[in-house]
């Protein structure tokens, strides 16, 4: 008898796990249904669908960025220009995956009249901005919406990580050390160093930078 209790008990548990996760995944999937923006024929929301393809594939970029970090064999990281010029062509190169070929506005029935579009990124000691000109005219039956340019600003201070790769690169090669504890204790930024086959590889990670709500990360590798 208390071992068929104690096999009841162990199904009762077993079912009602299965119950509340079933409920836990009907709740996501409705909220996420009923949470999503509405596409309508308006500046405002066509605006916000597009800018928002910009935001997201700027951040891939600068997460990308981060990713790839700096590999130097040299004393000389690459100039901030350089990085500027990376970030912009990273957007060219994925904005239109992000829009999707503006298929959603030809669901709605929509025309879309479009040209080539440039970017332009600058990174800035507490943020990276992004620029992006492209001529854009939106029609359904009766109006159009026209548009020039979007922008985008991400809360990531890569010029202060730039900076403070530099001096690394520079006091490595001016003294042969790997580790500078004055300049590091002089940023307030996580820096974990580690060898790795002939090189030596800094992970600068800065919690004030919180970019799709992780602390942004970048990597810088010296070769020996």
């Amino acid at each position: 008898m208390e071992r068929k209790a104690q096999v009841t008990l162990i199904i009762a548990a077993t079912l009602f796990i299965v119950i509340i996760a079933g409920l836990v995944i009907y709740a996501a999937n409705y909220y996420k249904k009923n949470n999503q923006v509405p596409l309508i024929f308006e500046r405002a929301s066509i605006e916000n669908y597009i800018s928002s393809c910009v935001k997201k594939t700027a951040e891939d970029g600068i997460i990308q960025l981060g990713k790839n970090g700096f590999n130097v064999d040299s004393n000389k990281i690459p100039d901030i220009y350089e990085i500027e010029s990376q970030l912009a062509s990273y957007v060219d190169s994925n904005l239109d995956s992000c829009l999707n070929d503006f298929k959603d506005f030809e669901k709605e029935g929509w025309d879309v009249e479009k040209s080539g579009f440039t970017a332009k990124a600058q990174v800035n000691e507490q943020d990276v901005s992004f620029e992006i000109a492209y001529p854009l005219k939106i029609s359904d039956k009766e109006n159009a919406i026209s548009f020039e340019r979007f922008a985008s600003k991400s809360n990531v201070r890569l010029k202060y990580i730039y900076e403070l790769a530099g001096k690394i690169v520079e006091f490595k090669f001016k003294y042969g050390k790997e580790v500078d504890l004055t300049t590091l204790r002089g940023y307030d930024l996580e820096v974990t160093i580690f060898p790795d086959k002939g090189s030596f590889v800094y992970v600068i990670d800065d919690p004030k930078s919180l970019i799709m709500s992780k602390p942004y990360r970048f990597k810088l590798v010296i070769n020996e």
